[in-house]
């Protein structure tokens, strides 16, 4: 599970989800924040780069207006040109794009964002990123046909960086749910949305790697994020919310993030983060039913770090130079500690998990939140000038965690 790791130096941190008004405010939002101590449970810190990639107002317009209606895609022709290309994905945009969506918000001081989504059920459920809609009062959807919906804002899950929208319609395609934990790297994917209010646009690319993990802090509504789906299809503002699908045609995650690179603030191309459409389903199915999460679904080990680094432990005498010293603890869903039942102290310092090493909070947050509640865990601790190892049985990570 280490190798699955983002490379040290170039892992997340989110850009604003564009609530402008003004030019320079919009391009203001494409320069990276500084990542900011998680403090959700586990208090990781996540030593990635990336930036939010939707919600984008199009300089000089208002959500809803500007926008050309979209033409419809015709279908295949037997020309050189199309056949010159790949069949696949000639075939799969098409069936893709009646159910994608571009998603506007806007607020009542005349500030405005545009993203995608997918309609998730012939009646008008969608969903799309937290940070689309988050902080704004009135949405709209332009569906593929170029007609626009008012809809209503049914739930919203931040720790998860994910919502549901309701409009009143039937009679809708939804989109075909796949299976991520299939997902294999190297298979072909595309991404579909509304980069920079261009609607229905679809690039092409690959499935790069999995299990990342990335942070949204400061600014960004979610904490940390696992399990994450990397590619190489182009993604960019406006993208959020939108569809990442297989040559199946079925949906493989929720394209999020973007990365960023970190000398520079620039993006860098072809690495993008997609939320995998198991977890998508997990949360849009509580946020239409209850219109909220009602339960995590993730593991959760109740304690607060910090990351240990060389500087941090010569200041410190701490015995090693990596890993993440326990700073505290916190109650899980349930209302108690896992790691203090099971006999961890404050000062113990978090070596490993089921012998994966743990440098730190993101090696720890990659590791643990990609796991259920209940599950079994072999900790491994620094405690003074030896190492002991616990058994840690999982609660459950509370919804209200970030």
């Amino acid at each position: 599970m280490a190798g699955n790791q983002p490379q040290r130096g170039m892992a997340v941190h989110a850009h604003d989800s564009c609530d402008f008004v003004t030019t320079e405010a919009r391009r203001a939002a494409r320069y990276a924040r500084l990542p900011a101590w998680w403090r959700g449970g586990l208090g990781v810190t996540v030593l990635a780069i990336a930036t939010l990639i939707g919600g984008c107002a199009l300089p000089g317009t208002n959500p809803g207006q500007g926008l050309e209606t979209p033409t419809p895609t015709p279908a295949p022709s037997s020309s050189s040109a199309s056949s010159a290309l790949p069949q696949a994905p000639v075939n799969v945009i098409p069936a893709v794009q009646p159910s994608v969506v571009e998603v506007q918000s806007a607020s009542a001081n005349g500030s405005g964002a545009i993203g995608s989504g997918e309609i998730i059920s012939s009646d008008g459920n969608i969903v799309t990123n937290d940070h689309v809609v988050q902080g704004f009062t009135s949405f709209q959807v332009l569906l593929s046909s170029g007609k626009t919906l008012p809809a209503k804002l049914v739930g919203e899950a931040p720790a998860d960086d994910l919502a549901v929208l309701k409009v009143n319609a039937t009679g809708l395609r939804p989109i075909k749910l796949g299976n991520s934990s299939t997902v294999q790297v190297g298979e072909f994917v595309l991404a579909i949305g509304a980069p920079l209010g261009l609607q229905q646009s679809a690039t092409f690319g690959i499935v790069s790697a999995l299990n990342r993990t990335a942070s949204e802090a400061p600014n960004g509504p979610a904490g940390v994020l696992t399990g994450l789906i990397q590619t190489s299809a182009p993604i960019n503002p406006g993208n959020s919310g939108g569809a990442l699908v297989n040559l199946q045609e079925e949906l493989i995650g929720i394209p999020t993030l973007s990365a960023t690179i970190p000398s520079s603030g620039a993006a860098a191309e072809g690495i993008g983060f997609a939320i995998p459409v198991n977890r998508v389903k997990f949360v849009a199915d509580q946020l239409v039913k209850y219109g909220r999460v009602v339960n995590s679904g993730q593991g959760f080990l109740g304690i607060t770090g910090a990351d240990v680094t060389p500087d941090l432990a010569s200041a410190n005498n701490l015995p090693v130079d990596s890993g993440v010293l326990v700073t505290g603890f916190v109650p899980d869903a349930s209302g108690h500690s896992p790691a203090q039942q099971a006999g961890m102290q404050q000062g113990d310092i978090i070596v490993a998990v089921n012998g994966t090493r743990v440098t730190g909070n993101a090696d720890l947050a990659g590791i643990l939140l990609s796991l259920s509640p209940g599950t079994r865990v072999q900790v491994t601790v620094q405690r003074g000038s030896s190492q002991q190892t616990m058994t840690v049985t999982l609660g459950e990570r509370p919804t209200s965690a970030t």
